[in-house]
């Protein structure tokens, strides 16, 4: 793990092959499931940390299905037991106790839109970009199937402009991105069920839409 730790520290990214086992996948996918079935409702609009959402916007829905934090449900839905099991991969990675701020569960369908590139921190009412974002993709993922994309080394600018995920432009008209993707390694994984990748919350990143007849959860 100290190798994992070093590489997220230069790159602001990390692979972690064969990081989930099996029992972890299939709670996780069995609270997709349950979710799913049960009509809980999905996050409708959560982009718009800092101001109310503009009224043209598109639901949430048209870039992903998303249930926010559900480690607070009970039952099938829940997802404490993955978290739990992803706490102390967090703690090392961080080199200090882990504390959750939030989970999500996510399905990429056909049709909707890409994520264009951008940092998570931006969207979050905390004040410093101090934790790890771990994604697990719950079936083999790609570049077809909208698997996360990474810019490395963006990191090191900081915090960026916080972007509108429906354009791709700053939620602030005035506001400079400072942000070239041509100026950093991609990195753009070939993801197998079981792996995780690890990333700095001011990463930036990017999901390319779903190409394949089939959904992707994470």
């Amino acid at each position: 793990m100290e190798s994992a730790r070093t590489e997220l520290d230069t790159h602001g990214v990390t692979l972690l092959r064969d990081a989930v086992g099996p029992e972890v996948l299939q709670s996780l996918r069995t609270a997709v499931a349950a979710n799913r079935d049960s009509g809980r409702a999905l996050s409708r609009q959560v982009l718009y940390t800092h101001r109310p959402a503009p009224p043209d916007r598109p639901p949430f829905t048209a870039l992903m299905d998303q249930w926010l934090s559900p480690h607070r449900y009970t039952g099938a839905g829940s997802t404490c037991h993955a978290a739990e099991a992803l706490r102390p991969v967090a703690s090392a990675l961080l080199d200090a106790p882990a504390v959750l701020f939030q989970d999500l569960l996510l399905i990429k369908r056909p049709g909707q839109k890409p994520f264009p590139w951008h940092q998570d921190f931006g969207f979050w009412p905390v004040d410093r970009p101090h934790g790890v974002i771990i994604w697990v993709p719950l079936q083999d993922s790609d570049g077809e199937s909208g698997a996360l994309q990474f810019a490395t080394g963006s990191h090191k600018l900081g915090p960026r402009p916080v972007i509108d995920l429906h354009d791709g432009a700053p939620q602030d008209a005035s506001a400079t991105l400072g942000f070239d993707l041509a100026d950093y390694p991609l990195l753009t994984p070939t993801y197998r069920a079981g792996d995780a990748v690890a990333f700095s919350p001011i990463t930036f990143h990017a999901s390319p839409p779903m190409r394949r007849k089939t959904v992707r959860a994470a």
